[in-house]
């Protein structure tokens, strides 16, 4: 059955969300993530016709749906059923058929799910507890493109009183190594599941060491952007491998 505008206002007002998603003209779910702006940075490619796009941590779905209008084949992914966000409501008032699967990143591999064009990383990894093993199941999933979006500490670096200042601040030379603060607890914005503050060159170098090459990258405030292409240096393959163990296990 079709709603009528005032029933999907009620029904997306019915749950907390986290993405804006446009529904219909005019009518956005109220999140808290300016979805629309962090498109725009991104910019990924306007046409995906033909290609595999994999959304790891998909949270309510707008970059998966995005890429899904753009003409891509999206699998998204979400270790939170898609019941307990607002994935499903959205899919559903989207007439979406995005593939969504319930999947911790960890238990990523080639094997079960192929590979893909492009892999989006977005506002995922300083929530993880391995942020190099998530880059290393992302470079095998990923036969193209990666897209990742972080917060990052150029900007900020939180001290012990709790305040923030820029690395700059405290030493023009700390901009340029590679640093990655660990948040305790809830330190960061009272947020349980924040666990690393890296900054942009950290990033970057991450990056580079697991097999990407670094195309553009972006700092906006307190987050970055960066687009890559999958590299192939074996010396970089063969360490890795031999540092995470048998690489059948990615």
């Amino acid at each position: 059955m079709k709603l009528d505008e005032k029933s999907i206002i009620e029904k997306i007002n019915s749950r907390p969300w986290y993405h804006r998603i446009e529904i219909r003209p005019g009518i956005i779910t109220p999140g808290i993530n300016d979805s629309c702006a962090n498109l725009k940075l991104l910019d990924l490619p306007n046409d995906c016709r033909g290609l595999r796009v994999l959304d790891m941590g998909t949270r309510d779905g707008f970059f998966a749906f995005e890429m899904e209008r753009r003409g891509a084949d999206v699998l998204a992914v979400d270790y939170m059923d898609k019941r307990e966000t607002g994935f499903q409501m959205a899919a559903e008032l989207l007439n979406s058929d995005v593939n969504f699967k319930k999947e911790n990143i960890y238990q990523l591999t080639p094997k079960k799910y192929g590979t893909f064009e492009i892999v989006l990383l977005l506002g995922l990894i300083y929530h993880l507890p391995d942020p190099m093993r998530a880059l290393r199941i992302a470079r095998a999933m990923c036969k193209g493109y990666l897209f990742l979006e972080s917060h990052v500490i150029d900007n900020g670096i939180l001290l012990a009183d709790g305040k923030t200042v820029a690395l700059s601040e405290l030493s023009e030379h700390l901009v340029n190594v590679p640093l990655m603060q660990f948040y305790q607890g809830s330190s960061l914005n009272n947020d349980p599941t924040s666990y690393w503050g890296p900054n942009l060159r950290c990033l970057e170098e991450m990056l580079i060491e697991s097999n990407f090459k670094v195309l553009r990258r972006k700092l906006s405030g307190s987050r970055a952007i960066f687009k890559c292409k999958i590299a192939f240096d074996k010396k970089l393959a063969y360490y890795n491998d031999m540092a995470f163990g048998d690489k059948s296990n990615i």
